[in-house]
């Protein structure tokens, strides 16, 4: 059967709800009542999961047991002309992100970590964005993702 769109796409103006706790050491603060809320150019998240080798001797296949998750999420955020950047200095910082499809009225998605990179793409004739990449599941944050 081919495929047919029945609905309009939900990707449309993404956005995400940024909430910082404090520097990393091991005891998040809690995340702060100010938030700021952008319009995403791209968001990507990946997330992988370790195994150890749990077979037997005589075993005549592998069996793999799941160890630790890991992830991170990288996205691309318009920045405001009002506003500025708003993840600048920020690597070490905790932080709580809330991802909302276009068209959609509650969250999909909220992850939580630890800012490890920023930058600012800034060119001739081009919106103004920035970069962060967020490292899922750090220490002192109960769950990497929710």
């Amino acid at each position: 059967m081919p495929f047919s769109r029945t609905s309009a796409l939900i990707g449309e103006n993404c956005t995400v709800t940024i909430a910082f706790g404090g520097f990393q050491d091991g005891s998040p603060a809690a995340f702060t009542a100010e938030t700021y809320t952008c319009l995403a150019r791209s968001i990507r998240a990946s997330t992988t999961v370790a195994t150890t080798d749990v077979s037997a001797l005589c075993d005549v296949s592998s069996k793999a047991q799941v160890t630790k998750a890991a992830g991170s999420l990288e996205m691309e955020l318009l920045v405001d002309s009002v506003v500025g950047p708003i993840c600048a200095e920020k690597e070490g910082y905790y932080v709580q992100i809330v991802f909302t499809l276009g068209g959609l009225t509650s969250a999909i998605k909220t992850y939580t970590g630890v800012v490890t990179a920023w930058g600012i793409n800034a060119a001739n004739s081009e919106a103004v964005t920035e970069t962060m990449t967020v490292t899922l599941g750090a220490n002192g944050v109960a769950t990497a993702w929710d």
